[in-house]
């Protein structure tokens, strides 16, 4: 029942803010490919996550190129493109139309700014849910070397200093890597099945 919250939200929308909030109709679509081919994992969490945060600011939008670059083309998921394009592109990413004006403007932005300093906390339990799948407790750290140093950065980043700045810092193809994923755990399993297939081998014979 809890996963059909987010979802509900987004049918409460009405025409008019749907026509402004693109990125909603884009996750939701995400949300119901997912939903039909059953997967629960740690991309639909994301999704889930995204829907919640996404909904609770008014008429919110993002730039045609980089809505382009999240919601078309071939990609590997939506929740995740826009959860990589927050970190790097932080408060930027975002537009609020003109005609948002005086108190509600404030709240908007103030909004815009929440999210983006929660994106941290959305990565780390992303990061912790595929940790969960793992087939080893290494496995992410030896596929992923610069996960363990950007881990920490993030993990005990003070609140004054910005995601985007850590980032910038380290090697911008973590997202692509971490992406990849189920790759890195297919490599894992591999060289289990084939320290296990040593030892047996290995192993003396009874007399």
């Amino acid at each position: 029942m809890k996963s059909l919250v987010p979802l509900l939200l987004l049918m409460l929308v009405t025409p008019l803010q749907a026509k402004t909030h693109p990125i909603l109709k884009c996750l939701g679509q995400e949300e119901q490919r997912m939903h039909l081919k059953k997967d629960t994992g740690p991309v639909y969490e994301l999704n889930q996550r995204l829907i919640s945060e996404m909904v609770q600011i008014p008429r919110i939008e993002i730039r045609t190129e980089d809505y382009l670059a999240i919601c078309t083309g071939k990609k590997f998921s939506e929740s995740w493109k826009l959860l990589e394009f927050s970190i790097k592109r932080g408060k930027e990413l975002f537009i609020l139309p003109a005609s948002i004006t005086g108190m509600q403007r404030s709240m908007a932005e103030g909004m815009v700014e929440d999210y983006v300093e929660a994106t941290r906390e959305i990565l780390l339990n992303f990061i912790g849910q595929i940790q969960m799948q793992s087939p080893t407790p290494t496995c992410l750290k030896e596929e992923i070397p610069e996960l363990d140093k950007f881990f920490t950065e993030i993990k005990y980043l003070q609140e004054d200093v910005d995601l985007k700045q850590v980032f910038e810092g380290q090697d911008q193809k973590i997202f692509e890597k971490l992406k990849n994923y189920p790759l890195a755990f297919e490599k894992c399993r591999a060289a289990l099945k084939k320290k296990a297939k040593s030892k047996s081998t290995t192993r003396p014979k009874k007399t």
